[in-house]
């Protein structure tokens, strides 16, 4: 029987990528629903649309606080971590 050895992490850079998971759910959910009923498919994508463009435009158009936490659903959605909070002098 062997021990198992220590593990160290890469360190290398996060890929640019969105997850594998978020396409695959973007992308299957319509499909699958498109051979099952084409009409409710339409309105899946979309909804899907309307969805996306909301937070782009909030994210992008609305006052601070909103925006920011527009920014924020965005990198939770695609899976990149918090920024981390500056306290330097201008802040």
């Amino acid at each position: 029987m062997t021990t198992p050895t220590e593990v160290k992490p890469t360190g290398g850079t996060p890929s640019r990528r969105p997850p594998f998971g978020l396409a695959a759910t973007i992308l299957a959910i319509p499909s699958g629903v498109a051979f099952i009923n084409p009409d409710l498919a339409v309105i899946l994508a979309s909804a899907e649309l309307a969805l996306l463009l909301t937070v782009l435009l909030t994210a992008v158009f609305a006052p601070g606080t909103v925006s920011e936490r527009a920014f924020r659903l965005l990198r939770w959605m695609t899976g990149h971590p918090e920024p981390t909070q500056h306290t330097g002098p201008g802040t």
